[in-house]
């Protein structure tokens, strides 16, 4: 799509009927099922507060039904991180790995709650002690991460070395500070169905500056929604891209997906033109622009197979989008301030 072409369409698209999700039972996502029998299956139920709970070396195909357990994530032992002052300072107790599964190929895990404490008001560089709710890695390859709720976090998950082929289905990731899902490993897998909601950074495909490279695996994003919210960064209020995205990057393949950015001033146009240089497949998806301001004129446009929605419109059809999936995933956990 040339920017001509870019520009004319955001400005005269109109809210249209939300974009079917995956299919699923009527009503939303069925209940996860007992296991047959055929392999481990454990239960984790009740509050673990801060305790840290590592799960190591399950068999193949293992479950892990944390549908019943909640985890508190912190990540800054004082509530106000500055530049004198940093996340390491302080007396408040710390949780930055709540669980962490490792050498368990195969596994599913279903459920959990996860409530952080991590500051979101503090800037970025200041609250930089590194997180993460659910971190899986070392042997758990092809792991399934279903129904998952965390909020108020550093990384919501983090997928670690050692845990490609990976599958994120029906997880609801909401108020995180640095990425929803890191795959900084550059690993192939999919998110599936998934509501990431203000985020500073969606989905991390970024080695920084280590020597890896990701060109020949794929990552695929299929009607999930990830919508972008402004925090304190380096002095002043934004967010990054959907996707932090390099040149050593996975492949992408985004279909029935939602991107929705909230900042005029946001970070990283440069890799959101990488995301889209990076895609392969590009489908039924839906750029929403929900500033007041017009899209400036360097935001990279984006490739066939989107459609753009700018102002109220896109507000619009974001509100409705989220609401939407919310009813239809009545089986992940809410919290107490939540509506079921």
């Amino acid at each position: 799509m040339d920017r001509r072409s870019f520009m004319g369409l955001a400005g005269l698209y109109t809210a249209l009927a939300l974009l079917p999700g995956p299919s699923k039972a009527q009503g939303g996502q069925a209940p996860a099922q007992p296991d047959s029998g055929s392999g481990t299956r454990i239960v984790l139920s009740g509050d673990y507060g801060y305790e840290k709970k590592s799960i190591r070396d399950l068999d193949i195909g293992a479950t892990i039904d944390a549908r019943m357990a909640s985890f508190t994530v912190a990540n800054s032992r004082n509530s106000n991180p500055d530049a004198t002052t940093g996340c390491d300072e302080g007396e408040l107790a710390i949780n930055r790995y709540p669980v962490v599964v490792e050498n368990c190929p195969g596994v599913r895990f279903v459920g959990g709650r996860f409530d952080g404490k991590v500051p979101l008001t503090s800037d970025w560089q200041d609250t930089y002690c590194n997180s993460a709710a659910l971190l899986v890695r070392n042997g758990t390859t092809g792991a399934t991460i279903e129904s998952v709720r965390v909020r108020r976090c550093w990384d919501a998950i983090r997928i670690g070395e050692g845990a490609g082929g990976f599958r994120l289905k029906g997880c609801w990731l909401s108020e995180t500070r640095d990425d929803a899902m890191e795959n900084d490993y550059l690993l192939g897998g999919i998110v599936e169905d998934c509501l990431f909601d203000e985020c500073f950074s969606g989905i991390s495909v970024d080695p920084a500056k280590n020597a890896r490279d990701g060109t020949g695996q794929v990552v695929r994003i299929d009607g999930s929604l990830i919508h972008m919210h402004g925090y304190p960064a380096k002095g002043e209020v934004t967010h990054e891209a959907p996707i932090k995205a390099t040149e050593k990057s996975p492949m992408l393949r985004i279909t029935g997906s939602v991107f929705a950015l909230a900042t005029a001033n946001m970070r990283g146009f440069r890799r959101l033109g990488r995301t889209w240089h990076k895609m392969i497949e590009s489908r039924d998806n839906v750029l929403l622009w929900l500033p007041g301001e017009s899209i400036p004129f360097d935001l990279p446009p984006p490739p066939s197979g989107f459609r753009v929605l700018t102002g109220a419109s896109a507000r619009e059809y974001w509100d409705k989008a989220r609401l939407k999936w919310i009813a239809a995933h009545r089986d992940v956990a809410r919290f107490s301030d939540e509506a079921m």
